[in-house]
Order: structure tokens, then C-alpha cells, then sequence
């Protein structure tokens, strides 16, 4: 069984390669992309769908075969171990990303060694960038926490929300109000003039007030929310994660909380940089929920349109798509595309199977072939050192 789950694999790679030339073929070149893959970006967009391999991309392109992701002119294919391991989890891939090291599993932006890694935000930070984070998850979960947080357990989420106190991100959406209001930490931590500490727990929220930060914990409120100047924000609006897409009771989408976010963003005169995570893919994925699994990419690629849109009126924003990981060894069978059927799963776990990569506008170029996951941290870096 072994042997033929490896050959489905192969064939599904090769397949997923043989349509992104066709797609290639009939993507128009911009102005944004005429002469522009070598200029510097003003502004750098990451947008991680987390466990969606290349089985995934092609169950949901052919369902949806103007998917947002199809319209990409440069792909490149990437590897995702850990440090020490074959198969990694979102902490150790979400440090590759964001550092451009390699670290152990279940570490945040840190070296196996304990040793802090600077993540691009806080380097886009000293430079005068903004900074924002966008997810479908609690903000403390792995793969957001590897952007502004440096621990060595991605199960501590307690003292991961500690860290949003460094104002290394301007922006938060997400989930994890719970996290972020009855963090316990030693009181020696916090000034004790400002009032928020009972019993060595802090509630977080009140605190960034202090950094002029505003703070939303409801719909109605985020919906209404639009700022002429740019501003601090989080908007945390429900005590954990986001409801899934496939229950119907998810109220803000993720393109909803990606527009707005850009709106606010783009506002800083010195440029951007932002990260946008379709957080649940991967636990559909674990679960092995074929409809599920596609939902979540949909509320994904959605956002995917909009940042492409604001991309493609701009020569000065570089786009990176891509996932953290693969999960459950999806691959796509015979079956009724409709009624999705056409999706088997041979694990409920992370797997080694590279992932793609889709990048748009200035240094996009640079995002072919095979590449590894450090590389997006690398080239980061190197874009904001040209400051």
C-alpha cells in the first residue's frame, strides 16, 4: 500500500506542475511585473495556508478553476523539515519563515540552543515598517507566534501573549481574547502603577491601551471600524480560535480581515509588512474532513484575491504564498468533484511533502525551482537590509 500511495503522490506532483504551466501560459504580464522583479519592496505580504499541500491545490483548483492562486507567473516547489527532523510541526516551519533558521519542533523563533532568532518583524520594525498578523486562529497559536514571540514550547501560549507587549506588531486580527486577559506572569514584570495586575494575572488588552493601541473584542465594532490615519490595533473576537468555515459560523472571513487590514497598514508612509494565515486548513486536514478541508482554502484564496488586487495596482509589493507544512498526505482520486469525493487522506498527521510556493511583484523572480522554507526568511531579511 505503501508503494502505491507514494506513486498517487508523484503523479499528483506531476500533474500539479504540468497545469501551473498551463496557468502560466495564459497569465498576462502586469506593469507591476514589467522590468520591477529586481526593485526593492515597499511592502511584503506573507500569507501562509498552513498544512495545504499540493494535493489540497488541486482538489480545490478543480472545483474552483479560477482560483486565485492559479493567476501566480512565478511557483516554485519547497521543502519543510525541522532541525533534526524529517517531518516538521508549525512552530519549527513558522521560525523558518519568519528567521530564516532552522530550529526543533514545537521552538518559537528560537535556536535549539535557547538562543533568540530576530524575526523579520522586528527587523521590518527598526527600519519603520508596519507590521500586522492576520490569522483564523488564536494570535498566540504556532504559526503567529513565530513572527513576535521567541519561547521554547509553542504549548506556553500564556507566555507567548506576553510578548505582544514589545509592539513588534501593529496590527493583530484573530481569535484569543482568553489569552491575552488573564495571562499570569510575576508581578515584577509589569509596572505596578498601572493597575492591571491581581494576583499575578494581567490582562493584556488593558495594558497595550497604555501603548495606544485600540482595542476591539466584538463584531459589530470590527465591522464599523475604519480608521482615516493609521493606527494600533487588535482585534481579538472570540476567547480561542475562529469558528470553522464549514459550520456557518464564522461572522468575519478571512478576506474581510485582510482588507481592513491592509486599509490600515498601507497608511504608514515607510511601507509594510504583514502576514496573513489560513490558520484552520491544517486541522481539517488532521481531521481528515474532505468538505471541511475545502472551505477552509476557499476562505483563504479569497484573501488571496484581494491581496492581489491590491498588489497588482502597486509596482512596490512583493507577495508570498505559500503553506508551512503539508497535512494528511492528500492526495486526488476518481470521484465526483461535486460532492467531494474525490480527496483521500492517507494520514491524519503532518507529512514531508514539499509544498508550493507562489509569489507576485518586485523579487518574485526569485521564487523558483526548489527552494527551502528558510529561504523566504532569508530573502526577507536581505530586501529590508537595503535600507
Amino acid at each position: 500500500m505503501k508503494k502505491y500511495a507514494t506513486i498517487i503522490t508523484i503523479l499528483t506532483l506531476f500533474n500539479f506542475l504540468n497545469l501551473q504551466f498551463c496557468f502560466s501560459k495564459e497569465i498576462k504580464t502586469t506593469k507591476t511585473e514589467k522590468g520591477l522583479e529586481d526593485s526593492k519592496p515597499k511592502n511584503i505580504i506573507i500569507m501562509i495556508a498552513d498544512g495545504m499541500g499540493i494535493g489540497s491545490i488541486t482538489a480545490y483548483y478543480y472545483l474552483n478553476t479560477n482560483a486565485s492562486i492559479s493567476k501566480f507567473k512565478n511557483i516554485a516547489l519547497m521543502t519543510t523539515h525541522a532541525e533534526g527532523a524529517l517531518v516538521t510541526d508549525s512552530a519549527a516551519s513558522g521560525t523558518a519563515i519568519a528567521t530564516g533558521f532552522k530550529t526543533k519542533n514545537g521552538y518559537i523563533s528560537k535556536l535549539p540552543d535557547g538562543s533568540n532568532l530576530e524575526t523579520i518583524m522586528e527587523i521590518g520594525k527598526k527600519k519603520g515598517k508596519a507590521t500586522g498578523i492576520v490569522v483564523t486562529s488564536s494570535i498566540t497559536h504556532a504559526t503567529p507566534a513565530a513572527f513576535y514571540s521567541h519561547v521554547s514550547s509553542r504549548g506556553n501560549e500564556n507566555e507567548i501573549a506576553y510578548f505582544i507587549t514589545n509592539q513588534t506588531i501593529d496590527v493583530f486580527f484573530g481569535g484569543g481574547i482568553s489569552f491575552l486577559t488573564t495571562t499570569y506572569i510575576p508581578k515584577t514584570s509589569y509596572q505596578e502603577e498601572s493597575n492591571q495586575i491581581t494576583n499575578n494575572s494581567v490582562n493584556l488588552l488593558e495594558i497595550m491601551k497604555y501603548f495606544n493601541y485600540k482595542i476591539i473584542t466584538n463584531y459589530d465594532e470590527f465591522y464599523s471600524y475604519n480608521p482615516l490615519n493609521y493606527e494600533k490595533v487588535i482585534s481579538v473576537l472570540e476567547p480561542v480560535h475562529l469558528p470553522s468555515a464549514i459550520s456557518g459560523n464564522r461572522k468575519v472571513s478571512l478576506k474581510e480581515m485582510t482588507e481592513k487590514a491592509l486599509n490600515i497598514l498601507s497608511k504608514n508612509p515607510n511601507g509594510f509588512l504583514l502576514m496573513i494565515e489560513g490558520s484552520q486548513i491544517d486541522w481539517e486536514a488532521h481531521g481528515n474532513n474532505a468538505k471541511g478541508l475545502l472551505a477552509e482554502i476557499d476562505d483563504f484564496d479569497k484573501a488571496v484575491e484581494t491581496v492581489l488586487n491590491f498588489a497588482q495596482k502597486r509596482n512596490d509589493t512583493l507577495v508570498i504564498v505559500t503553506s508551512d507544512h503539508e497535512t494528511g498526505g492528500v492526495s486526488v482520486i476518481g470521484g465526483v468533484i461535486g460532492k467531494h469525493s474525490v480527496i483521500r487522506f492517507s494520514s491524519k498527521d503532518h507529512t514531508a511533502i514539499m509544498v508550493p510556493v507562489f509569489s507576485f511583484g518586485p523579487y518574485s523572480e526569485k521564487f523558483r525551482g526548489i527552494i527551502d522554507n528558510t529561504f523566504i526568511g532569508k530573502t526577507v531579511i536581505e530586501i529590508l537590509s537595503q535600507n
